[in-house]
């Protein structure tokens, strides 16, 4: 059980990670600092806010069918593996947001790609639990 868990506990460390820089960007924000250049060890405190919002967008689905795969009792390899890809991109595409290389366009498509790439994951593991459902598996 701890192995299917791994996946999902890196998601939460890197969400709260998220909530601290862009928390000492917003502390600050008040004193009439500028948010980029207020986060700890040198990252854009708008980079790191932008990140922990998409944090509590996509990956909500996948705390959902860790949820729902760990009841049913169809948490297998494969869904640790792409757990654990989806968890990878997510900290890849947070990566890129807080250096503050989303601003440029190059860094802004790799952040997009990264997203959708995520996402897409995502979808293949959420499909292959519905097949399993659906088939009895």
């Amino acid at each position: 059980m701890p192995v299917v868990l791994a996946p999902l506990l890196v998601e939460v460390l890197l969400t709260f990670a998220l909530l601290l820089c862009a928390g000492g960007g917003l502390a600050g924000a008040g004193r009439g600092v500028s948010p980029r250049s207020m986060a700890p060890g040198g990252l854009r405190a708008d980079g790191c806010a932008a990140a922990y919002r998409a944090e509590l967008e996509l990956p909500v689905l996948l705390y959902v069918l860790t949820l729902v795969s760990i009841v049913t009792r169809h948490a297998d390899l494969m869904f640790v593996m792409l757990a654990a890809v989806f968890v990878a991109l997510r900290v890849l595409h947070a990566g890129v947001l807080v250096t503050g290389g989303a601003a440029t366009g190059g860094a802004a498509r790799r952040a997009g790609l990264l997203h959708v790439a995520s996402a897409i994951v995502l979808a293949v593991a959420w499909g292959l639990f519905a097949i399993s459902i659906l088939l009895r598996v």
